[in-house]
């Protein structure tokens, strides 16, 4: 009966011990399918230089390349294109003062070593450099402005740093929570291993 008992607070104690690690495969793997943009958010009304931010750190990464449109739909025009993948920062700066003021999209794509590409959308943001009024914006998304000038702006050569998200958890920091778990759990299986043994122990005596 002891050994039988002994044996299922093995396997939980097992349980408890796999599962941060588990979890952490998971989203991991979650995290690495798709670019994120954090910085525009869909809504925004954005004006100047502005700092397209987030993370093409994913899995087999070639390059990114970030492009800007039309809303809701149309051509794409380049924004930049990076060779270098980025976490929770500036991905490309898109200058909107050389655009019409209206109604865009932002499209972020990386491109994969296995000769794939994930994208990212986001549609409805805002330019608003040159009128505060929902006026032109209108006209854009109803078709009335049909061009817009040529634009590319090539690889970024500085990037501002994009600050950390406060709730977001680190690499660093969700190691340091696993193998704080692996350490207390271990305690508490050595702890009651010790226990059961002396239970044990007495009992033969």
């Amino acid at each position: 009966m002891l050994n039988l008992q002994v044996a299922m607070i093995s396997k939980f104690f097992n349980f408890i011990l796999l599962a941060p690690i588990l979890v952490s495969a998971y989203f991991q793997q979650t995290a690495a399918d798709f670019p994120r943009v954090d910085v525009p958010y869909q809504g925004d009304t954005i004006r100047g230089v502005v700092g397209i931010a987030g993370s093409t750190d994913i899995e087999g990464f070639m390059s990114s390349e970030v492009f800007f449109g039309f809303s809701p739909e149309g051509e794409w025009f380049s924004i930049g294109l990076q060779k270098e993948p980025v976490s929770n920062q500036v991905i490309a700066n898109w200058d909107t003062t050389v655009i019409t003021d209206g109604i865009y999209r932002i499209k972020v794509v990386v491109n994969r070593s296995d000769g794939t590409q994930v994208e990212t959308i986001v549609n409805n943001i805002r330019v608003s450099n040159y009128t505060s009024s929902q006026t032109e914006a209108d006209n854009m998304q109803n078709g009335s402005n049909t061009s817009v000038p040529d634009y590319f702006v090539g690889s970024i050569a500085t990037a501002t740093a994009f600050p950390p998200n406060p709730v977001a958890v680190s690499k660093a920091d969700l190691i340091t929570s696993i193998r704080g778990g692996i350490f207390w759990v271990v305690g508490i299986f050595l702890a009651t291993g010790i226990y059961l043994g002396m239970r044990w122990f007495n009992k033969k005596r």
